[in-house]
């Protein structure tokens, strides 16, 4: 490092022999540094020049000596300063390269170059959000085009350096209840790596940062575009001062594009660390898992029955028909006719339908549904929990009669165009042998079991999550 105040320090420090008493600098630095004598009427411009000749020339600690002369001979002038402080980075002492552009910085704050040595130094430094300040600082008052452009790149980076900074590590929050109520958790790494875990299930991704904005209190914000499994999801980001609190928002809409604002049902609030506690399904039997999954599905299930709307009815078919032929049932499939509240709630049940088989895996799913469908008995699959089991039976039994009960007496619905807000990824169509013959009635206990459902990529903040974990 090469020291800046006093400037005869300076000088004993690049040589220290042959020093003179007065602060007049001998030897070779000294030397290439002094100006011709017939320049002498204009010491601090002609001190500056040979300074310019050096840095040329590579002679960059050279070049600090006549700076540093410059300096001497009239400190008032903010480019003598500016120049040391290029000359000290070239030099590898970037603490006095942020001197000098302080120092520049103060004698004309309406001067972009300083603006620029003062980030390019902390850049060095390793402190990238103050560089994005120094850079917005000059952007502020650049008029040319060439400084602004390179003030704008450099902020940029900078901005991206200090979001990735802030972001790395696990955040955890939980979604909206219409993308399905769950803990998410996210884990960002070096060189754009990202992990997501959802019920204890990991998937690792990418990201790039886009278009962050660094503000004077600490803040960041900016564009966060994660692919996960090949699913690309747009987020709007920003982070507090303190790094203890992220707002993430996914778009609802189909193509994807990153939302303008903190809000809607792809809003979520994230904070610093992985979620606490330990797994509830942790230690217990097949049949008390089978038990608890059963008891959501059924609530999730009576949730989406529409209690006064007689145009609503069939889901459970609806929801058969589609998942046996591999596709994904949206809100407005499902419903026909209805208001928008009606679609939230029903896009809140597809998705919490994704998030229970995800959470408790397909094994206990499909032990289920074995038992909704008759093909086991609770009795002897899980005699523990028979009793409780059995009861929930019934109440899906009984979901399963109301709802082909207002089948019956339901018109027909009319077709309604698709609505955006789901973004969710069309179904398939069936095969030709399927498309030719309708199948046969069937009773209501199995049209209930269809509740239960297979794996449907795509339900969700376009398609993002579920399919990601499903892919």
């Amino acid at each position: 490092a090469i020291p800046l105040q006093p400037l005869r320090h300076l000088q004993r420090t690049q040589q220290p022999q042959g020093q003179r008493p007065g602060g007049t600098a001998t030897g070779s630095a000294a030397a290439m540094a002094r100006p011709p004598a017939a320049d002498v009427e204009k010491p601090g411009e002609t001190h500056k020049a040979r300074g310019n000749e050096l840095l040329k020339a590579g002679e960059f600690r050279e070049a600090v000596a006549a700076y540093g002369l410059a300096i001497e001979a009239d400190a008032s002038v903010p480019a003598y300063w500016s120049n040391r402080s290029h000359a000290l980075l070239r030099a590898e002492d970037a603490a006095g390269a942020l001197r000098d552009a302080d120092e520049a910085v103060k004698l004309q704050p309406g001067w972009a170059k300083a603006h620029y040595r003062r980030a390019q130094a902390l850049k060095e430094l390793g402190r990238p959000h103050e560089a994005a300040q120094a850079c917005a600082a000059g952007l502020e008052v650049v008029a040319a085009e060439a400084e602004k452009k390179e003030l704008g790149k450099l902020h940029e980076v900078m901005a991206s350096a200090s979001a990735a900074i802030a972001l790395s590590g696990w955040w955890h929050g939980k979604v909206s209840a219409e993308l399905g109520g769950f803990d998410q958790e996210f884990c960002f790494l070096a060189e754009g790596q990202l992990m997501c875990c959802v019920y204890g299930q990991e998937l690792t991704g990418e990201y790039i940062l886009k278009d962050v904005e660094a503000s004077s209190d600490g803040k960041l914000r900016g564009g966060v575009h994660v692919d996960l499994n090949g699913q690309k999801v747009p987020y709007l980001f920003s982070v507090d001062g303190n790094r203890e609190m992220l707002r993430l928002c996914c778009p609802m809409a189909s193509p994807p594009e990153r939302p303008r604002t903190f809000d809607g049902p792809g809003f979520v609030g994230m904070r610093k660390g992985r979620v606490g506690g330990a797994d509830a399904l942790e230690g217990l039997s097949e049949g008390q898992r089978v038990l608890r999954y059963l008891t959501e599905l059924i609530e999730a299930m009576e949730a989406r029955l529409p209690p006064d709307t007689k145009g609503d009815s069939g889901i459970a078919d609806k929801l058969l028909e589609e998942f046996e032929g591999g596709g994904t049932v949206n809100s407005n499939q499902l419903v026909g006719p209805a208001s928008l509240e009606d679609k939230s709630k029903q896009m809140a049940n597809d998705n919490m339908l994704q998030a229970l088989r995800l959470k408790y895996t397909d094994s206990v799913a499909e032990a289920a549904e074995r038992l909704i469908k008759g093909e086991a008995e609770a009795s002897t699959a899980h005699p523990a929990e028979a009793k409780d089991l059995e009861r929930l039976l019934r109440r899906f039994k009984r979901a399963g009669e109301e709802e082909r009960e207002e089948k019956e007496d339901a018109p027909a619905a009319t077709p309604e165009p698709e609505l955006p807000v789901s973004a969710v990824a069309p179904a398939p169509l069936a095969p030709a042998s399927v498309q030719a013959s309708a199948p046969a009635p069937e009773p209501a206990s199995a049209a209930a079991a269809r509740e239960a459902p297979k794996a449907a990529p795509g339900v969700g903040c376009c398609g993002g999550c579920f399919a990601a974990f499903r892919g």
